[in-house]
């Protein structure tokens, strides 16, 4: 099977997401190749095996048409058995124009009509443009219950859509679960974008009622509408920029617990590494994070998305709080959200389409 993988840019969520399905895919003996716009990954795409082909995005609406069309003339010499077009704007891209010699699925990572930095009418546009769209695709993937609610809400064709929860490979080195030596010093771990989607004003604001035993690292940067950047210089924060996957994984096992204060999201991924790693939640109550904590067993469910809520939550936590959480947040990450379970049914749609 010659497998086409659109996406917009090459970082985060989307790399390891699409990365982990790659990889997999060429493990099973298929061609597979990714098509990336090359001004917007953030180094290599690290699969062995994986064909890169760049292509010029944009989002303005005057040169999204010359975007489709240069796809599909890269799309045709290809000749694909199956494309698979992942985010907002690439599924655009790929089912504005009609590809009749091959199966198209589509995962939105998160709806564009589930935007809350947008008005109504804006969401109802969005809405109403995914619901045309999805007659130019076979299948399209939804992460979260939340995703699924939406599109039956907003009257999305539900033949076409199917549930997967993302899962990402397990670490069989149960020591690394262990608790980093620092005596009673909490570390809470922010990974993500430094923007008003992921929810960092809200750490910003619960920094100043912070116990002095808790000690806040951030690992990302402020992308296009970063949040506060004259905010940043506060002492009490350890800004460590942006870090490759890696030294991420690396990073997530030296905290007691990650912060995830999203207002939408798909499926979040860095809860799953953070369960992965052991490591105690804190999420916002908003789109699919509640989907992914027990509250009260491997985390803990913000009731209101504020800094002062934030501060409170974290300010409750003990040591042996911790300990007990992150025991139980790698128990809901074997059982729920590991990669051979994501695969095995990523590919089972990938087979009926």
């Amino acid at each position: 099977m010659k497998i086409v993988h659109v996406v917009e840019t090459w970082v985060g969520g989307i790399a390891t997401y699409v990365g982990a399905l790659a990889r997999e895919q060429i493990a099973m003996g298929n061609e597979v190749l990714l098509i990336c716009d090359p001004d917007k990954m953030t180094g290599t795409p690290g699969v062995e095996g994986l064909t890169l082909i760049g292509y010029r995005s944009s989002r303005h609406p005057a040169r999204i048409a010359r975007v489709a069309r240069e796809i599909r003339a890269l799309l045709k010499a290809i000749g694909p058995d199956v494309i698979h077009c992942h985010s907002t704007f690439p599924g655009v891209y790929v089912r504005l124009l009609r590809h009749r010699h091959a199966k198209v699925l589509y995962t939105p990572h998160a709806w564009a009509f589930l935007k809350k930095d947008v008005g109504s009418v804006t969401r109802l546009g969005y809405a109403l443009t995914e619901r045309l769209l999805a007659t130019r695709c076979d299948r399209i993937v939804c992460m979260s219950l939340d995703e699924l609610r939406a599109a039956r809400k907003y009257r999305l064709p539900m033949s076409k859509v199917d549930l997967v929860y993302t899962g990402i490979a397990g670490d069989e080195a149960r020591a690394a679960l262990d608790r980093p030596s620092g005596g009673s010093t909490i570390r809470v771990g922010y990974f993500g974008r430094l923007d008003y989607q992921k929810g960092f004003d809200v750490v910003l604001d619960a920094v100043p009622a912070l116990k002095p035993d808790i000690e806040i690292n951030v690992y990302g940067m402020a992308v296009r509408g970063g949040v506060a950047a004259e905010r940043a210089g506060d002492d009490r924060i350890v800004y460590h920029g942006w870090v490759d996957a890696a030294a991420t994984k690396s990073a997530m096992q030296a905290m007691d617990v990650v912060i995830v204060p999203s207002r939408w999201e798909g499926l979040a991924l860095v809860p799953i590494e953070a369960m992965r790693a052991g490591k105690v939640l804190v999420v916002s109550g908003e789109s699919s994070l509640p989907e992914q904590v027990i509250h009260g067993y491997n985390g803990i469910i913000l009731t209101e998305l504020t800094g002062q809520c934030l501060a409170d939550n974290l300010n409750r936590l003990t040591v042996d709080k911790c300990r007990r959480m992150g025991e139980n947040a790698r128990h809901v990450f074997d059982q729920t959200f590991r990669q051979e379970h994501f695969l095995k049914s990523l590919m089972r749609i990938y087979e009926q389409a």
